[in-house]
């Protein structure tokens, strides 16, 4: 019963995703971005048909022995793999002396650095308008190395 509702989850892309970049189950896309990746004939509305190639790709990955099932085991290491990313992310972006830790002084150099690059107009803060323009520059960066913010 368990695997049967998994694997409508997987296939149906109806679940919610927990966190972008984690979600392991199909989802509905949220923002304009996400919609407009998922409505692949532009027409404004999102099928299963148009959703089902990425929640097949997501179950492909997931399907570690390829017996064509996902066991919860089979998930758990996805999760963790994905977790283990995103510490690893984490560390790289956070710990600046490459000790293992991330200092207090760290973590407020960090934070320092992050809130000067967003503002815009160098005025002590960031608007929300400051904030998206951050998040979507961020976006657009090549990976260079760069883990400053």
């Amino acid at each position: 019963m368990m695997r049967a509702a998994l694997a409508f989850a997987l296939l149906a892309g109806v679940a919610i995703a927990p966190a972008p970049g984690q979600a392991m189950e199909p989802y509905l896309p949220k923002t304009e971005k996400s919609f407009g990746k998922a409505d692949a004939d532009a027409n404004g509305k999102v099928t299963a048909a148009e959703i089902t190639p990425r929640a097949g790709k997501r179950f492909a990955r997931m399907d570690q022995d390829r017996d064509g099932a996902v066991t919860a085991a089979e998930i758990d290491a996805a999760l963790k793999r994905a977790l283990d990313r995103r510490r690893d992310r984490i560390m790289a972006a956070l710990d600046a002396d490459r000790n293992g830790a991330v200092s207090r002084a760290e973590l407020d150099r960090y934070v320092e650095a992050m809130v000067a690059a967003a503002d815009g107009n160098h005025d002590g803060g960031v608007s929300l308008e400051e904030a998206r323009n951050y998040r979507v520059a961020k976006l657009k960066k090549p990976a260079t190395g760069d883990k400053s913010n």
